[in-house]
């Protein structure tokens, strides 16, 4: 009997503490704040242009065109098979620095 009574003991305990509860109090105008915010009607432009790239034709069409151009990039910039000549200047077997350098010193006429 002395764990029942223990039992009952804890009960009333419980039940007393929940008789120095009080009501809840929200603040000042919180139900108004709350329906003005729920009703909310303006859109960012984000948000619209979110809502129209999100609808499938949008897309569905977008995507078309981007594959579009890819296939066209790759058609048309493909590398042509033609051989055109290439022109290819012969240098003579010299050595670069046996060129002759005209100082001030060299004299072509030396009569008057």
């Amino acid at each position: 009997m002395n764990k029942k009574e223990h039992i009952n003991k804890l009960v009333e305990e419980a039940l007393e503490s929940v008789d120095q509860v009080s009501r809840a109090e929200a603040k000042p105008f919180l139900l108004t704040r709350i329906n003005a915010r729920m009703n909310k009607e303006t859109e960012s432009v984000w948000e619209k242009a979110g809502w129209f790239i999100g609808r499938p034709a949008v897309a569905f069409s977008g995507l078309c065109m981007i594959i579009l151009i890819n296939l066209a990039v790759l058609l048309f910039n493909q590398p042509s098979n033609t051989v055109t000549p290439t022109e290819q200047v012969a240098q003579s077997p010299t050595d670069e620095f046996s060129y002759s350098i005209a100082t001030i010193y060299d004299t072509e006429n030396t009569q008057p």
